[in-house]
Formats: C-alpha cells, structure tokens, sequence
C-alpha cells in the first residue's frame, strides 16, 4: 500500500471503530500527542496574562449594561433607532 488511493480503499473497508481508532492515530500525527494536552487545556498559559478584573464579574457587568441600555440603542445593522 504506497498510494493515498490504496490507503483510503483500505481505511474505508474497515469497521467503524478500527476508523475511529485510525483518526485517533492520525490526529496525533497531526497535531501531537492529545493524550498529554486535552481539547480545553489552558494550563500552558497559566499565570502568562493577569487580568485586572475577573473575567465573570466583566461578564456580568457588560451583561447588565445591554440590559439596561448604557451601551445605546442601536439595530441590528449598527445605526441608531428612531
């Protein structure tokens, strides 16, 4: 098997979880080894970035701001309403 043609006739004739034990495989070709850095791991940049407010307090007050209407009333397309 040298050609990526012969490479995917076989690839397709497999059961599907020999195909999802193939893609687990070449995803970590591709992109390293997932087993040591989940899809969600932030742990590399901890402590790279401080923030001067917590991140769900800046939530909630830009929440409440819409809500309240501070931002102004504006459409959709960005122009003012009226």
């Amino acid at each position: 098997m040298s050609t990526l043609a012969e490479i995917e006739a076989a690839a397709d004739a497999l059961p599907l979880e020999e195909k999802k034990k193939l893609l687990r495989f070449l995803e970590s070709r591709v992109n390293g080894d997932g087993a040591t850095r989940g899809p969600g791991d932030l742990a590399k940049f901890a402590g790279a970035l401080r923030l001067t407010e917590d991140p769900l307090a800046w939530q909630q007050r830009v929440r409440g701001e819409w809500e309240h209407g501070a931002l102004g009333s504006r459409r959709v397309d960005g122009k003012p309403e009226g």
